[in-house]
């Protein structure tokens, strides 16, 4: 098989014209649209702009493409796509509904609809995503089926990255986000289906789901994980965030209904959690098979248990009267789901049991959750933790491997749902022995008033340093012969954000530097 090169400089050119553009998004033509014109390529960021390019203009949460529609077309746009035909002027465009969505269907034509050819397991929940996603990329490979994974680590196939969240490569303010945009994903898979790869793991955010980024992908397989309280400042309140992750179910049961011959995919459902409880219930509705999985109740694939150690731990399934076990370096329940939805969502594409089990044997450690840092006389972790029931699963995980004293420092970012930083708080407060608050990406908020705000939770920290590099040595500092410390919040994240500045920082690297200071060092 050929290698895949996922490189931005290599750009796909499938010449279609405004006509069929036109078509696809049911758009009107207006101002004397040239609709027999070639398109030479399309982009919804105005600084993209060449000559013969269509640009799509829509609303986003921060940005509206519509404010530089004189911009795309002084840079040589063909024809803009927009919803709203008074900001049109003169300029020639295509009028929609919703241009957002319309975008969507552009990214996934001009690039062939690469996702109707693959399998896409789609991941989605509060907690979990990146885990399983990162499983999934792996066993597939152990099964000679290799894959394409998209999240929050990067675009990765056959070890050559694309895009791997480094600052440099970034805007200045600009994030990588857990789902990419529409063009990225469909460029990427037409990129991995050239190249032989027909599989792709994708983590499916509420917010790509709310913004149609992921609209016009083809899922064979949908995952829901769980949902805890997140993103909040962005969903109106939980039934809300509950409703954009159950559109992605219909979206599955849509896709579903327009294939012939169905005889694998469909829902994997985590039925310890009361919102995936419910989704059940709907997705029964829409006639999508199910595979539920859990360690309560009664569900389809049953964790019968699961024995934990620091040195290797085993999680026993039962599936179909049939019981395996899988062999894995993660601690925690947390982790005992993320591993069992990995292998429902493999059974549920058609792939023995026996043989899924065994392909999610010791597969590598997921960056940037539960990484170790070395194996000293103080045990350090990097997680990328963010939420109150995140934290606690994590701490609880860890805290009956503790020799002395378990360690917790975090911060939370600015822009964020406030409520979370309570949550934080009372979940370090509940379980760890000592807490250090920092920052955490607090962007244009204060970041004394986000500390102030997580210190309502009750938690009493043994210092407050906001200087993050600068907290994790004097922590280290004061650590004592097994103690366990964990760096979370931003895990594989390697930026901060303060105001409107995004510089380069690690926690692991961090870390790595306190050892070599020897730090580490309790002899």
């Amino acid at each position: 098989m050929k290698a895949i090169l996922l490189s931005k400089g290599r750009r796909l050119k499938l010449k279609l014209t405004l006509e069929q553009y036109a078509k696809a998004i049911n758009g009107k033509p207006v101002n004397g649209c040239p609709v027999e014109a070639l398109v030479t390529d399309v982009t919804c960021d105005s600084r993209n702009v060449k000559k013969g390019m269509l640009f799509a203009a829509y609303r986003g949460p921060e940005v509206d493409g519509h404010s530089f529609l004189a911009s795309a077309f002084a840079s040589g746009a063909v024809a803009a796509v927009v919803q709203d035909k008074a900001r049109l002027g003169n300029f020639p465009g295509l009028v929609v509904d919703n241009s957002q969505k319309a975008w969507s269907r552009i990214c996934a034509l001009y690039s062939g609809n690469p996702s109707k050819k693959m399998k896409v397991i789609g991941i989605t929940g509060t907690n979990g995503k990146t885990t399983i996603h990162w499983l999934v990329h792996h066993a597939l490979y152990k099964l000679n089926a290799p894959c394409i994974r998209i999240g929050s680590l990067g675009i990765s196939a056959e070890g050559r990255v694309e895009r791997s969240g480094k600052v440099q490569t970034l805007h200045a303010g600009e994030i990588v986000m857990t789902t990419p945009g529409a063009k990225e994903i469909h460029t990427s898979l037409k990129l991995a289906l050239d190249a032989g790869i027909e599989t792709c793991a994708l983590e499916t955010s509420s917010h790509a789901l709310h913004q149609h980024r992921v609209s016009d992908v083809s899922y064979d397989t949908c995952v829901f994980t769980n949902l805890t309280p997140d993103h909040l400042n962005y969903h109106a309140d939980m039934e809300e965030y509950f409703q954009v992750k159950v559109g992605l179910f219909k979206q599955l049961a849509r896709e579903r209904a327009l294939k012939n011959e169905l005889k694998t995919g469909g829902a994997v459902i985590n039925t310890d959690c009361p919102y995936g409880r419910r989704l059940v219930d709907l997705a029964g509705d829409l006639n999508l098979p199910v595979i539920t999985f859990g360690f309560e109740r009664n569900p389809d694939l049953k964790i019968k248990r699961f024995e934990q150690s620091v040195q290797g731990s085993v999680l026993y399934l039962e599936y179909q009267n049939n019981s395996c076990h899988i062999q894995t370096n993660l601690i925690g329940n947390y982790n005992g789901s993320n591993l069992a939805a990995a292998f429902a969502s493999l059974v549920s594409l058609g792939y023995d049991p026996a043989q899924t089990a065994r392909a999610l044997n010791d597969l590598p450690v997921v960056p940037g959750r539960l990484e170790p840092v070395g194996n000293d006389d103080v045990a350090v972790f990097v997680d990328y933790a963010h939420t109150g029931v995140g934290l606690e699963s994590l701490l609880t995980a860890v805290k009956p491997f503790v020799q002395n004293k378990l360690w917790v420092l975090f911060g939370c970012g600015g822009g964020k749902d406030p409520r979370k930083r309570i949550d934080m708080g009372a979940a370090a407060k509940k379980v760890a022995d000592c807490i250090v608050l920092t920052n955490d990406n607090p962007k244009n908020e204060d970041p004394d008033k986000i500390i102030e705000e997580i210190l309502q939770s009750g938690c009493k920290p043994v210092f407050i340093e906001k200087d993050r590099g600068k907290a994790i040595h004097r922590l280290l500092k004061q650590t004592e012969k097994g103690d366990v410390v964990f760096l979370v919040g931003k895990g594989h994240e390697d930026y901060q954000i303060i105001g409107n500045e995004t510089s380069y920082f690690s926690d692991r690297e961090e870390a790595i530097k306190g050892r070599e200071l020897g730090l580490l060092d309790k002899s």
